[in-house]
């Protein structure tokens, strides 16, 4: 059970004039001292009990009193804050005692009021201490006291400051003399109506200003921001003030002050000017940009253009060179077998090697040339690049000579690579090979791979690389290196720093393109006497992974099923008819794409469609998918030369696939027989 306050002993530890009131807004006088009574004239009977405003209300001889409402607005604070609340000296008059004459005497006081709290933190009661200070303050010097008005109304003036006081009751208006300065009113104009104080405020700004006195028993605080109605320089003021309430807890006045923000509001004026112009700015300056960037998009193109004509000029005369030579190889070894032939000669053999042999490495040359301009068809697949790296050492080790080791630093539990099997090999080949070429007197020559995930945010040293998950395999050598401005120029087609003769300048750039094409990307790291390394981001194969089909050791041969040849080459379209045939297979012949369409439409059957990609008019590819919506199901074989952005995977419907010419015999052979399958004759 609580124990109720004990009220005496409060008084007795303050010994000051105390009264304790109630915890809510009526504030109920639960308790006074002896020397409360005292104070301001009343009995124990006639206070507790009673609101601390029912007893001491307003002096109704004092128009402007303000002591009641200052009081309730400390105890209203206490109730909020639940912390003490200490009042500046406060005029607040009580009533005369009758043996006295009545009425209400001047009193001054210096109050403060503290929360009693129980154990929760909530207010029990508030304890109003006071002391009386009215003989000190009216002990003052009249001139002292002008004196002191006189300085705060020039501190007013100074600051740009005035005060008003509006009485809500019968709409009296009383600015000082500071504010009637502020709005440089006419001589003899008064102020004294809300309605002259809102004529002196900018037409535009009036309604604001209006809705913010508008209903002050609601909004006890009003904050606004207006300009004065007068010609001349623009000028603002801001404008705040505090609803007050009489004893009997009544809306009775406001009080508040206008102070000069003119300075302010041209400074934010100017800065919102100035950020309109420079949005302005900013606009027109990327427009700008933008121009410049597909300008220089466009320079730059045409330049990259222009050096690899440039680059290809250089070089004419290299490649002539060597396609001259391995013609000449062909045709000279054609023309001793047809003497030789003319004359019944059998031994043919070597002449037949020699032309085979430079047949085949014109066809290498011109794989090298397509692979540096991405053209060429790739056949992409799961690819397990430790398993590669391995398979190749004994190789590596024959090709790079006996003074340069080869070390492998292999990382286990690697992901499928997305990569062309073949070309990566050849890559990989590539890259030692130009190592050896950079260690004359020997060195080390090291093969790495690891997983690599590469977030979001873009890497300066790697510009290109896109986000997603790769196999890093890095060749590294202690050779000579490389100086930046030869590193910039490593990937460009038919740049090389070896001796004429020695080296092309299509290896690197055959690697790249092979690379970008295959969408990973490629970087050098080298620096001059500190050898080189080139790092290959192979793409991780994200499908399903199917077990590789294990070629048959002979070629297959046919069992009289129909094959459609669209070739435009007459020579290679009866080549391929020939082999065919040899095979065992039926064929019918088409030198382009309509006469192609005469046979699917027919009711003659065929098996499989062998089809060059580049066919005067409609392409091959576009010819496959209007013969599929004729026959469907039939299986389409294409053949390509140049395979522009004709990537094996990317434009293959099922049951299609492509070979890349020249292709050997028993190559065409095997794929002709691994399409029709068992089940197709």
């Amino acid at each position: 059970m609580k124990q109720p306050l004990d009220f005496q002993a409060i008084f007795d530890a303050l010994p000051d004039i105390n009264l304790i009131v109630s915890a809510d807004t009526a504030f109920t006088m639960l308790a006074a001292s002896d020397v409360r009574l005292q104070a301001t004239n009343v009995t124990r009977e006639e206070c507790i009990g009673h609101s601390i405003f029912e007893v001491f209300g307003n002096n109704p001889d004092e128009k402007a009193a303000s002591g009641p409402g200052l009081l309730r607005a400390s105890l209203e604070r206490v109730l909020e804050t639940r912390a003490p609340d200490r009042m500046a000296t406060t005029k607040y008059d009580i009533p005369r005692r009758a043996s006295e004459g009545g009425g209400f005497e001047v009193r001054y006081w210096n109050p403060i009021n503290v929360p009693v709290l129980n154990d929760q933190g909530e207010v029990t009661c508030i304890i109003h201490q006071t002391q009386d200070v009215t003989d000190q303050v009216l002990r003052q010097d009249a001139a002292t006291l002008s004196h002191s008005e006189e300085r705060f109304r020039a501190a007013l003036l100074a600051s740009g400051t005035g005060t008003f006081t509006w009485y809500l009751n019968d709409g009296g208006f009383y600015p000082d003399s500071a504010l009637e300065q502020i709005f440089q009113l006419p001589l003899g104009w008064k102020l004294d109506t809300f309605g002259r104080f809102i004529d002196q405020v900018h037409p535009d700004d009036r309604a604001q200003v209006r809705l913010a006195f508008s209903n002050p028993r609601q909004a006890q605080n009003v904050a606004v921001e207006f300009r004065l109605a007068r010609p001349g320089p623009e000028r603002w003021l801001a404008c705040k003030a505090k609803a007050f309430r009489d004893a009997s807890g009544k809306l009775a006045y406001m009080a508040g002050a206008c102070f000069d923000v003119s300075a302010r509001r041209h400074a934010e004026d100017a800065l919102r000017i100035s950020e309109t112009r420079l949005r302005q700015l900013n606009e027109g300056l990327e427009a700008r940009v933008a121009s410049e960037v597909a300008v220089r998009s466009h320079t730059e193109e045409a330049l990259r253009q222009a050096q690899k004509m440039e680059a290809v000029g250089r070089l004419t005369g290299g490649i002539a060179h060597d396609f001259n030579n391995l013609l000449t190889g062909i045709i000279g070894s054609l023309d001793l077998m047809q003497r030789r032939n003319a004359r019944g000669e059998q031994d043919l053999d070597r002449y037949i090697n020699a032309a085979v042999n430079s047949a085949e490495r014109a066809a290498a040359l011109t794989q090298r040339l397509l692979a540096f301009s991405r053209q060429q068809a790739l056949d992409l697949k799961p690819v397990d690049v430790n398993q590669l790296v391995a398979s190749l050492e004994d190789l590596l080790h024959r090709t790079t000579g006996e003074n340069i080791v080869v070390v492998t630093e292999l990382s286990a539990g690697l992901p499928p690579a997305c990569m062309d099997m073949n070309q990566l090999e050849s890559a990989v080949i590539n890259l030692v090979i130009n190592a050896r070429d950079s260690m004359p007197h020997g060195g080390r020559v090291s093969l790495s791979t690891r997983s690599v995930q590469v977030g979001s945010e873009p890497d300066a040293a790697r510009r290109g690389l896109t986000e997603g998950d790769y196999v890093l395999l890095s060749v590294t050598d202690t050779g000579t290196g490389m100086a930046p401005e030869v590193v910039e120029r490593a990937f460009e087609p038919f740049f090389t720093t070896k001796p004429i003769g020695q080296g092309t300048g299509l290896g690197l750039s055959m690697v790249y393109g092979y690379i970008k094409q295959a969408k990973g990307y490629i970087q050098i790291e080298s620096k001059p006497f500190n050898g080189t390394s080139v790092h290959l981001y192979l793409p991780v194969h994200h499908g399903v992974i199917t077990p590789a089909k294990v070629e048959p050791e002979r070629t297959p041969q046919g069992a009289g099923e129909t094959i459609l040849v669209v070739e435009d080459e007459p020579v290679v379209r009866s080549l391929v008819v020939e082999v065919l045939n040899d095979l065992g297979y039926e064929t019918l012949e088409a030198g382009e794409a309509s006469e192609a369409l005469q046979i699917t439409e027919s009711q003659q059957r065929i098996d499989l469609m062998v089809s060059d990609v580049g066919l005067p008019g409609m392409n091959g590819r576009q010819l496959a998918e209007i013969v599929r919506q004729q026959r469907p199901g039939l299986k389409v074989l294409f053949a390509t030369g140049y395979a522009e952005s004709f990537a094996a995977n990317d434009l293959l419907g099922p049951d299609m696939a492509v070979m890349t010419k020249p292709f050997a015999i028993d190559a065409f052979a095997l794929k002709v027989g691994e399409m029709l399958g068992p089940h197709g004759r």
